[in-house]
């Protein structure tokens, strides 16, 4: 992993030609690199998807996963954390720390790292200066080469008086000792992945570090960090697994649906094979799981980052329009399968129309391409809409009494809290057994979050505390999708009486650039409703500036940025938070709008009795 541009495709190039599985090394920028093989990704010279290979390593199989830098595919990084031992952490000797290794640091967790210092061979890399960077980052972080056994010493009691006594380094105990600390003491390594220099060193420290999470006894456990779609094969989950082994003809259970692996395929040495068998602490493409999604387990014994979600969000959403008419269902389906590739790729169908939510314009950018290449469907799309959400203004309840037309009863109250900014939704139950038979609640807790995607102004409603503070139930009467139709009334209801707050998402901006541009860049963030955070002065004429900036102001200032720095200014951006937004923005209803009552509920009856129903 790394920021863009670190190197981390050519790395795995060249870790492909040093163990033999390929003859020559790729090139991102020709277009040749092994694992970009999508068009689009040699086209652009960028990675768009995760892509998963292998070699051995003086006997250890090593798999490795190569991730996409750029920001708007970080959700695939992410995803990669689920089914990795360890992370190497590329680090350009010439730009240092960015704003993208920030990032995968502050969500790595307690994942073990490597740093590799990349581009060390560039006549303008400050290696020293890097290194530095990370030990400021990473309190521990060592020398590999140089600092090993010292590093260990400081560690290890025996091993300290070892030291000082001027012993020999016993390698496989130093080794042993840093192992068991790698969490906590990450190794610096140093060189270039064009070149090959300090490749041999860093495979030696994988192979000989990093601890491998996988046991062999027990039923298979394994995660799906990704998925592909395959004309001959169909669905290819790519399933790390933990424990256990899985066998083609063997039947995984995933969300209560039980499927049988119909056949496994593994990338070793560099080259696809037909596996019968995938062992705990090996990664492959199995088929035959339907409908397996990208984020699903199966199993036990897995490790805690094995089912934790992904934090990158789309924070924008664009129409998606076929040229032909009869290609709409074909576009419908190709959206929902990289849907289900992609949990941050949200497809929103209504009216005929798709709304696909997206992470940023290069990603906008990619998706014609990625469209044409992989499904033959000539798209385009619209112009990019910001993803506003909305908050209670104010404390208020709702309620909804649903018991005609008969057969039906279900009467709920609820109050709604506005709740501190960034602590999503909370619900809770303080309805009596009295009140609301235990079996009814599951049907309310669950239509909590749908009956939230769209508030008053038409956007997802956040920052609430939802109570149920009473119900009824009829003893002839409710059948428990009666609560279902009942949520959504009440919760409309509740919001009517709050009111709601505009809120707009904010981005935090780094900035690097020659002095000599301060004034005009600090102009042009106040012009966007921005404020300065701090800045930092390099010894080379260069400033470091970090600025709070809404997304509105923002979708094209790069490509301003870029040109009044003349190409020499790096930004990135993250997202910090919503805050109120100071001007009005609707979106229009998507579905029937539960106060509108009675066209509601007939809507909505018609779907429990078969009829398709966009709510």
């Amino acid at each position: 992993m790394a920021h863009v541009d670190a190197g981390k495709t050519t790395l795995t190039e060249r870790i492909l030609f040093e163990t033999g599985a390929i003859r020559s090394v790729g090139s991102v920028d020709e277009g040749t690199a092994k694992t970009d093989d999508l068009a689009v990704e040699k086209a652009r010279g960028i990675s768009v998807r995760a892509a998963f290979t292998s070699v051995t390593v003086g006997g250890t199989v090593v798999n490795i996963i190569d991730t996409p830098g750029h920001a708007d595919f970080f959700s695939q990084a992410e995803r990669a954390f689920w089914a990795t031992d360890a992370l190497v952490v590329l680090v350009s000797a010439v730009d240092g720390i960015q704003a993208g290794t920030e990032t995968i640091l502050s969500e790595a967790g307690e994942l073990p790292l490597l740093f590799f210092v990349n581009k060390c061979d560039r006549d303008t890399a400050r290696p020293g200066e890097v290194a530095a960077q990370i030990k400021s980052l990473r309190n521990g972080a060592y020398d590999y080469n140089a600092d090993r056994y010292e590093t260990a010493a400081m560690l290890d009691d025996g091993l300290m008086n070892s030291y000082l006594n001027g012993e020999p380094e016993d390698r496989d105990t130093v080794d042993g000792v840093l192992r068991d600390h790698i969490t906590k003491t990450p190794p610096i390594l140093f060189g270039s992945a064009k070149t090959g220099e300090g490749v041999p060193e860093l495979l030696e420290a994988v192979t000989r570090l990093v601890p491998c999470a996988g046991d062999a006894a027990g039923d298979a456990a394994g995660v799906v960090f990704s998925v592909t779609h395959d004309k001959m094969f169909g669905r290819g989950a790519a399933v790390r697994l933990y424990g256990g082994t899985l066998n083609t003809r063997e039947s995984v259970a995933i969300r209560g649906v039980l499927y049988k692996v119909s056949l496994i395929r593994a990338r070793r040495d560099g080259r696809w094979e037909d596996a019968k068998t995938l062992a705990a602490g090996e990664i492959g493409l199995v088929y035959g799981l339907s409908g397996a999604k990208t984020g699903d387990v199966f199993g036990e014994r897995l490790p805690s980052r094995a089912s934790r979600g992904v934090t990158a969000k789309a924070l924008m959403t664009a129409r998606v329009e076929v040229l032909n008419e009869a290609d709409k269902p074909a576009l419908k389906a190709a959206l929902e399968m990289l849907s289900a590739e992609d949990p941050a790729l949200e497809v929103e169908l209504s009216g005929g129309e798709a709304q696909l939510r997206v992470m940023g314009l290069i990603q906008m950018e990619t998706l014609p391409a990625l469209m044409e290449e992989r499904f033959g469907l000539t798209v385009t799309l619209g112009e990019p809409e910001i993803l506003y959400k909305e908050t209670p203004a104010r404390a208020a309840f709702g309620f909804d009494a649903y018991t005609m037309p008969k057969p039906c009863w279900a009467i709920l109250k609820f109050k709604i809290t506005p709740a501190p900014r960034g602590s999503g939704i909370t619900y809770r139950c303080l309805a009596g057994a009295d009140r609301l038979p235990y079996r009814y609640r599951e049907q309310v807790e669950q239509s909590i979050k749908p009956s939230l995607r769209q508030g008053p102004r038409g956007w997802e409603v956040t920052d609430a505390l939802i109570e149920l503070v009473d119900g009824e139930d009829h003893h002839i009467h409710t059948h428990p999708l009666d609560f279902t139709v009942a949520t959504p009334l009440a919760l409309a209801d509740g919001l009517r009486n709050t009111g709601t707050v505009l809120l707009e998402p904010v981005m935090e901006v780094r900035l690097t650039f020659p002095e000599k541009y301060i004034g005009r860049i600090i102009g042009d963030i106040i012009q966007m409703r921005g404020t300065s955070e701090n800045q930092s002065y390099d010894e080379n004429g260069g400033v470091t500036l970090t600025a709070r900036i809404p997304l509105a102001s923002l979708l094209n200032y790069s490509v301003i940025f870029a040109s009044i720095t003349s190409g020499l200014g790096v930004m990135t951006q993250k997202l910090l938070g919503y805050q109120e937004c100071p001007f009005e923005k609707t979106r229009p209803r998507r579905g029937v709008d539960p106060l509108d009552r009675a066209r509601y509920i007939l809507a909505v009856r018609s779907a429990m009795t078969g009829t398709v129903f966009d709510a």
